[in-house]
């Protein structure tokens, strides 16, 4: 849920919804509003746009008439009403024969952010389920034809964006089952006319600073508390997997550490979220980059002597060696084949003694 911030998420709320029924055979007929206050399943539906609310990859184009609509919505140029059935009609347009049928939402959400509200489209499946209840003290089944359940994969299509002031963000937090992911389907892309903001190069670098900065914040859970071997085996664990997301990343983690118990699983989980979400890589699914993911990152080392070497992470062992000396200190050689770029005095740190 990176797309939302800690205090967005502390009030948030359904405001107002409206759905339709698209599908490639039946002609579109315009729904009203639905009532949201006092409405028991309202709850319901806020899980299902929260579980949806991936870090964004997408943004808005300038002139989208999808990002048009949900600013005069906001502004009040139009009702909610007369812009939700805008978009549902102009979703239907372009939904081919062939495409599943199912619902088409429109929400909007508030939360103690004065100035802040927030628009949700989903397109979600239909499914047929078979309920158990009771019938004169004995128990009995009915089908029920349109029914909407709690998994994620249910929702087909989602987007997600914020409004400030009624100023509709490009960015946009979208993502599509249909696609190959972070992609979205031609048809679902041209309905919001968005494009991608960044590309898997990003967010394969995003991805190492992710696995950094978690194994080095859980370092005293690790094999050894060797953080560059755990990066490096992560990184190997990934780098060949058709798709990453956060199961993907969460169980080569594990592996990495050694597959720890369910406390010290619960402690890296904790670090992994809080940075899937500093590197807004929260939800997204993608291939990653092996050549980006596999970069090695900078070395710094710094010994009691106060001695500091800070060395690219790919010279390891070549031009740069570390041995044990067998005494419980560390022997690092550096070796260059050129003239030195660099070899200054250095002012005095304020506060550090000699």
């Amino acid at each position: 849920m990176s797309f939302f911030s800690d205090n967005e998420l502390a009030d948030i709320s359904i405001a107002k919804m409206i759905v339709h029924v698209v599908s490639g055979k039946d002609p579109f007929v315009a729904q009203p509003e639905l009532p949201v206050q006092d409405d028991p399943h309202v709850h319901f539906f806020l899980a299902r746009i929260l579980d949806a609310a991936v870090s964004p990859v997408h943004k808005f184009d300038d002139k989208s008439a999808t990002m048009l609509t949900l600013g005069r919505m906001a502004r009040k140029r139009i009702s909610f009403e007369e812009g939700g059935q805008e978009l549902a009609r102009l979703f239907k347009k372009d939904h081919v024969g062939s495409s599943s049928g199912g619902a088409f939402f429109v929400f909007e959400l508030t939360s103690k952010m004065p100035g802040v509200r927030f628009y949700s489209l989903i397109k979600y499946d239909y499914r047929e389920a078979v309920e158990l209840y009771a019938d004169n003290g004995k128990n009995a089944f009915r089908q029920i034809v349109q029914a909407f359940v709690k998994e994620r994969r249910a929702i087909q299509k989602s987007c997600l964006v914020r409004v400030k002031e009624g100023n509709v963000d490009p960015e946009v937090s979208a993502f599509d089952r249909m696609g190959e992911a972070p992609d979205l389907t031609d048809y679902f892309q041209k309905f919001l006319e968005v494009s991608r903001a960044r590309d898997t190069a990003e967010l394969s670098s995003n991805l190492g600073n992710v696995l950094r900065k978690t194994l080095q914040e859980c370092k005293e859970h690790l094999p050894d508390g060797d953080v560059k071997s755990a990066l490096s085996a992560t990184k190997e664990a990934l780098s060949g997997r058709e798709l990453v997301d956060d199961d993907a990343i969460r169980e080569a983690i594990f592996i990495a550490a050694g597959r720890p118990e369910e406390d010290i699983k619960a402690a890296i989980d904790k670090s992994l979220t809080r940075q899937l979400k500093a590197f807004r890589l929260t939800g997204v699914s993608f291939k990653p980059d092996p050549k980006t993911l596999k970069r090695s990152p900078r070395v710094k080392v710094r010994t009691a002597e106060d001695v500091v070497v800070e060395y690219p992470g790919e010279q390891e062992n070549r031009a740069v060696t570390r041995t044990k000396d067998g005494k419980g200190g560390w022997i690092i050689t550096i070796k260059t084949a050129e003239a030195l770029k660099q070899d200054d005095l250095v002012d005095k740190k304020a506060g550090r003694s000699s």
